[in-house]
């Protein structure tokens, strides 16, 4: 609940480096501390601690993905899909499925996503600092008018959706298969049910911002 405050309203250089970083580092440490300090034998070995973490990081994904659906501006958006990114990592490295898709799919999307997140929040920024567009609706037209902006965006956006041959398709696929063969259906259902909705917000803003007839300050 806190997150998307805190990087929503803090200056957008700072935004930059805590969405790709700080809740990447978080799971990194938390996998570290599964292999280094208990060993995968004694993690998995205690099905009651895997189940209650997937079912958190199953709300997570479903609750992020959701609230993200309700927001105008862009970067609080961007922060409730932060939230649902998370879940992911945090539910695949706790699937204990038999070849470990869903630790490796984790492992990678940790990677995937701090670029794509870094690559989003820089391009939230110049639309901000340089333009003063903040909104999703204000965006109308505008990738017509930056190119190089709108390319970056779109490249990142598609990849958070997990759209191949990007980064998010392959992290995307480890962790699906991860909770089909974990047996895991209600993270798979989750997993599908968030790139929906990622799919959902970001091409209604490449609607607005490739097709649409009005820019922030344009009468």
């Amino acid at each position: 609940g806190w997150l998307p405050n805190a990087y929503s309203y803090c200056p957008s250089g700072s935004a930059c480096l805590l969405a790709p970083l700080m809740t990447k580092v978080s799971v990194y440490v938390m996998i570290r501390v599964m292999l280094s300090l208990f060993g995968l034998e004694w993690v998995f070995a205690h099905p009651g601690w895997g189940d209650l973490v997937v079912w958190l990081a199953v709300i997570a994904i479903l609750a992020g993905s959701v609230m993200a659906l309700a927001q105008r501006e862009i970067k609080r958006m961007l922060c409730y899909l932060i939230v649902a990114e998370v879940g992911y990592m945090v539910g695949g490295a706790w699937l204990g499925d038999p070849n470990l898709w869903g630790l490796t799919g984790a492992a990678y999307h940790i990677l995937a996503d701090a670029l794509m997140t870094l690559c989003l929040f820089l391009a939230a920024g110049i639309l901000f600092q340089f333009h003063g567009i903040r909104e999703i609706g204000d965006l109308g037209g505008f990738f017509k008018k930056a190119p190089v902006t709108s390319i970056g965006f779109t490249i990142a956006a598609l990849a958070m959706i997990g759209i191949p041959p990007t980064c998010g398709f392959f992290s995307k696929f480890y962790l699906i298969r991860g909770g089909i063969e974990g047996g895991r259906w209600e993270y798979v259902a989750a997993l599908l049910i968030s790139s929906l909705i990622h799919a959902v917000l970001f091409f209604r803003i490449f609607e607005i911002a490739w097709f649409g007839k009005k820019t922030a300050g344009e009468s």
